[in-house]
């Protein structure tokens, strides 16, 4: 799955293109976990847009970063969205999720939201998520 970022610079607008989840976590995010621009270096964002059970409704938003909860060359490697409701505001939501890389040994990278449920987490985990979010000013 490709994803799109943008630049939320309006001098630049540009896009910036990662091949998958991987790439986007290794390759475009800055030292605070923010989605960046390629050229300027900005700050990007992903849109997304999922349709809900309610017939017409959508629930669009954008992904503004990522903080990622794993540990180092594991292939589960669970990690948390950064979200913006609205466009250009304060980022207000968080997105748990993972993603398994089988790749290595001949299988398949998966993105996924927990067999079940969302990724199981250990107290060190909720410990680094929650000291990142405090870093990010975000709570």
């Amino acid at each position: 799955m490709t994803y799109i970022i943008s630049c939320k610079d309006n001098n630049c607008k540009n896009t910036t293109y990662a091949t998958n989840i991987v790439d986007l976590l290794d390759n475009h995010r800055n030292d605070n976990g923010y989605f960046i621009c390629e050229r300027c270096k900005g700050l990007g964002y992903i849109e997304k847009s999922f349709a809900l059970q309610e017939p017409g409704h959508f629930w669009k938003f954008h992904l503004t970063g990522a903080i990622r909860l794993g540990i180092e060359d594991e292939t589960y490697q669970p990690f948390v969205f950064i979200v913006e409701n609205e466009p250009f505001s304060k980022p207000d939501s968080i997105w748990f999720s993972y993603y398994k890389d089988l790749r290595p040994f001949g299988g398949r990278l998966k993105l996924g939201y927990g067999p079940g449920g969302p990724p199981i987490l250990d107290f060190d985990q909720i410990n680094y998520f929650l000291t990142s979010l405090r870093k990010l000013r975000l709570i």
